[in-house]
């Protein structure tokens, strides 16, 4: 029996480029045990794709302490070096995950030929190309397994995350007080501030929305770091809405997402899921760049303002003018057309 190691540590979204690389590796050796190393945040993503054997948890921040590292490296070592794998594959392309893959025994270790940390090449045996520095994530992720595969691309990129029937039937406890169908999503968060529209300007699209269409209603999902925007938003809101934030995990998200007729969401995690799972998505992008990153979907439509700073990748703006440059009625066109109106 064949056995790989993933490594792609984070991010959530991230994780979820790699998806389509991964059932390609799947298809290519049926049988085969993978597993993969994660953060423990976004472990519960990486089992819904149904190749996953093992998740090995990567405990990052205690690896960063001083007093935490002894225990958390002897961990990590330990799991890491249970099995031995015909090769470790690492998508990150960090002098960290460069590192992490030569722990495991395993006499191939393949890794990109362009990497952001030049010197985690030196780690690698064998370096996979992923084509065009243009082009999404989740076409360098799949471009680089075909290359180690020695596979052509497949014609179809697909996801694989079927239901989760537990956190499915957790979700469903959630929303049923609130029964109404005709549901969208609203994802007010981001984990930068230069990413996160304001929670007042997304109640302004969802109030013009359901102005023009009563009979939806509105459910607000994030983390729980992202309680104060939730809250803000919900009070915003003339429309019927279920505030969620701080009461899902990752899986019941994931399936409160995938039962959602559409998601309204900055540029995040919970819009990857969205792609994902194949819920429509109207998207908010300012300082990042939807052609590498976006919602790899053809349900989607990503709204970008029309300045020349857009695409600039900070993380704080200090006068934000993203923000105020997409107008709310532009976003309720975008709902309208995912929605088939």
């Amino acid at each position: 029996m064949k056995r790989f190691l993933i490594v792609k540590p984070s991010s959530l979204g991230d994780i979820i480029h790699a998806f389509p690389a991964v059932s390609m590796l799947a298809a290519k050796y049926p049988g085969a045990q993978i597993d993969w190393l994660a953060v423990p945040a976004f472990a519960p993503v990486v089992k819904y794709h149904p190749a996953v054997n093992r998740v090995i948890l990567f405990h990052r921040k205690e690896m960063g302490r001083v007093s935490k590292f002894p225990g958390a490296f002897l961990s990590l070592f330990s799991d890491i070096r249970k099995n031995r794998y015909d090769a470790v594959i690492d998508l990150q392309g960090l002098l960290r995950s460069a590192l992490i893959s030569r722990l495991a025994k395993s006499r191939t270790v393949a890794g990109p030929a362009v990497t952001r940390e030049a010197l985690s090449k030196v780690f690698y045996q064998y370096r996979m190309d992923s084509g065009d520095a243009c082009r999404h994530a989740v076409c360098k992720n799949m471009s680089m397994m075909a290359e180690f595969l020695n596979e052509p691309l497949p014609e179809r990129v697909i996801f694989e995350m079927p239901e989760n029937a537990a956190a499915a039937k957790k979700c469903n406890a959630l929303l049923c007080s609130f029964a109404k169908e005709k549901r969208i999503a609203v994802a007010p968060g981001a984990r930068w501030d230069s990413k996160q529209w304001p929670p007042e300007f997304f109640a302004e699209c969802v109030n013009r929305f359901v102005r023009k269409h009563p009979d939806w209603s509105c459910v607000i999902l994030g983390s729980p770091n992202e309680k104060e925007q939730g809250e803000i938003l919900k009070k915003s809101l003339k429309a019927p809405a279920l505030n969620l934030i701080g009461l899902t995990g990752i899986p019941e998200l994931v399936e409160c997402i995938r039962k959602s007729r559409l998601l309204l969401c900055n540029d995040s995690g919970p819009m990857h899921i969205a792609a994902a799972v194949g819920t429509p998505v109207a998207a908010l992008f300012g300082p990042t760049d939807p052609v590498l990153t976006g919602p790899f979907s053809d349900r989607a439509e990503v709204l970008t303002p029309a300045l020349d700073c857009c695409r600039c990748f900070k993380r704080n703006c200090p006068d934000s003018r993203c923000h105020g440059a997409v107008p709310p009625d532009k976003v309720v066109e975008s709902m309208e057309k995912l929605l088939g109106f």
